[in-house]
């Protein structure tokens, strides 16, 4: 922590600040204490962000449907200066992304007591017709008393497009990734991936580049090592599967976890108490946590990415360093303003490898159900499938060669033309057909290098394709990326697969 600047003010709203606590893109972070003497984070919002027209207003929006939620398991907003100031409850805990850098994993207790909160916490959000859309191990906080969560991607209308741009793709679900509407299934999803983390240190779909962990999440199968105690296995299994009808629902996992009255271990336990004593230091006695709170909403962040370091023993008084109260207002303000401001905003991937442990399917984990959203306002309506032309490097378009209909005909680069040839729909089902037909792996291949052709359709993984919103086409089968071949832009240039590195040769423009 730093003492303020001659420049940092001393008094924002009803609230005393004592401490600089670090500054991100969006503004500095200050530690403060309100009227009431609870301790409290603000956030102040960079000029240059409220001056961008409407920008109060949207905020404003954003604060009005968090205010629907409530229960002991969320994180809460205690204030807000009409767009310029956030003040975030301060929360005795650590994050359960800083207890896995610190390489402490979970046994299975404790992961059985971390699911009953993130379960309590999603039922809270669910019940006020909320989405979270972002649950990460940064937006999770073990406190004493369980469990809350921080981060919520609740942008305006549940757009899944600021959903892709928002979360980190490896706790992304399958049809998140792919653009498709979501609903508290996708959540489901990134919990088992939470929990699959706490447990070994690991994201299970984290991989060298974002293109290619947004392809494991829409086609691989997370690998689920053997060395899990069999309940957490089950769980993550359950929670994984691809298809959102079958993961659990609330109620069918809060049956799978049982009782979890367990406590923290004694690593984690120990720095909650040092996040406490640096905060009754800070602000001259014991923080009045007790406090009554007139509560606005809780609000999130995007997870910041990092290397996860091998296990060793986890000295508790490092933890004192940094005070819980700037991490937990990064979490609780800078998604609203990527959600407001910058939705399109990419995420950077982990440069970790994947665990290459043996992968397990989720048939036998838990029975087939179909998640209820009856405790919800969110309805999804359906939609057209969107037509046109799919523009790529050089502004060239994806073409059926010789608008030929027959099986086996190349698809290639062509400069675009408007013509039938060039007219793809991509449909729910996960094709992508032209002329009535389907866009194929030719041979159902996987490897770099494979074409692709037009051909009958047949519901193969061959004919699978996952799009996100940075434009990659992800062959599912495959886990790979449509692309044009050493990037030649030629008329006839034939297109294949190839594993996702994101760079222009594969990134497309598919309508609407």
């Amino acid at each position: 922590m730093k003492s303020l600047g001659d420049s940092d003010p001393r008094q924002v709203g009803p609230y005393r600040l004592v401490a600089g606590l670090g500054t991100d893109e969006t503004g500095p972070v200050l530690l403060g204490s309100g009227p009431d003497g609870r301790p409290v984070a603000v956030k102040l919002v960079d000029p240059r962000l409220t001056a961008d027209e409407g920008f109060p207003q949207r905020l404003a929006q954003q604060v009005a449907a968090l205010r629907q939620v409530s229960g002991t398991h969320v994180g809460r907003l205690v204030d807000a200066g009409t767009g310029q100031w956030l003040a975030a409850e301060f929360v005795p805990g650590v994050s359960l992304r800083e207890v896995v850098e610190r390489g402490v994993l979970l046994g299975e207790d404790a992961v059985l007591r971390l699911a009953a909160g993130l379960v309590g916490a999603l039922t809270e959000l669910h019940r006020a017709g909320l989405v979270h859309r972002d649950l990460t191990p940064g937006n999770v906080w073990l406190t004493d008393d369980g469990v809350r969560v921080f981060d919520f991607g609740v942008a305006r209308a549940l757009d899944h497009d600021v959903a892709l741009a928002v979360a980190a793709p490896e706790f992304m679900a399958p049809e998140q990734a792919s653009g498709q509407p979501v609903t508290p299934a996708a959540d489901v999803f990134a919990l088992g991936s939470v929990l699959h983390l706490a447990a070994t240190g690991r994201s299970p779909f984290d991989a060298a580049t974002r293109a290619e962990t947004l392809a494991n999440v829409v086609g691989a199968q997370p690998p689920l090592s053997g060395a899990l105690p069999s309940r957490v296995r089950q769980l993550l299994a359950a929670c994984l599967a691809k298809d959102p009808r079958q993961r659990p629902t609330a109620d069918q996992l809060r049956g799978m976890i049982g009782p979890s009255a367990h406590p923290w271990p004694s690593l984690v336990a120990s720095g909650i108490a040092a996040r406490r004593g640096e905060a009754a230091r800070l602000l001259g006695g014991q923080p009045n946590v007790d406090a009554p709170t007139t509560v606005i909403a809780p609000v999130s962040a995007p997870p910041r990415r990092r290397p996860v370091p091998r296990a060793r023993r986890w000295k508790p008084d490092t933890w004192a360093l940094v005070s819980g109260a700037a991490v937990v207002v990064t979490i609780v303000f800078a998604v609203v303003m990527f959600n407001v401001l910058t939705p399109d905003r990419p995420i950077r991937a982990s440069q970790q490898e994947p665990d290459r442990d043996v992968p397990v399917t989720t048939e036998s984990a838990a029975p087939t159900t179909t998640t209820t959203t009856t405790t919800t306002t969110t309805t999804t309506t359906t939609q057209q499938a969107p037509s046109g032309q799919v523009t790529g490097l050089a502004g060239k378009c994806m073409d059926v060669a010789g608008a030929d209909t027959a099986n086996g005909t190349p698809v290639q680069l062509h400069e675009c033309n408007g013509t039938d040839a060039q007219q793809w729909e991509f449909l729910l089902d996960g094709t992508v057909r032209v002329f009535g037909k389907c866009l194929d792996v030719n041979g159902g291949a996987t490897d770099d290098g494979a074409t692709v052709q037009l051909y009958d359709c047949n519901g193969t993984g061959a004919q699978q394709w996952a799009v996100t919103s940075e434009g990659w086409i992800i062959n599912v089968q495959a886990t790979k990326c449509l692309d044009v071949p050493g990037s030649d832009t030629s008329d006839g240039t034939q297109l294949v697969i190839w594993t996702c590195h994101g760079e222009d040769n594969q990134v497309w423009a598919p309508p609407g």
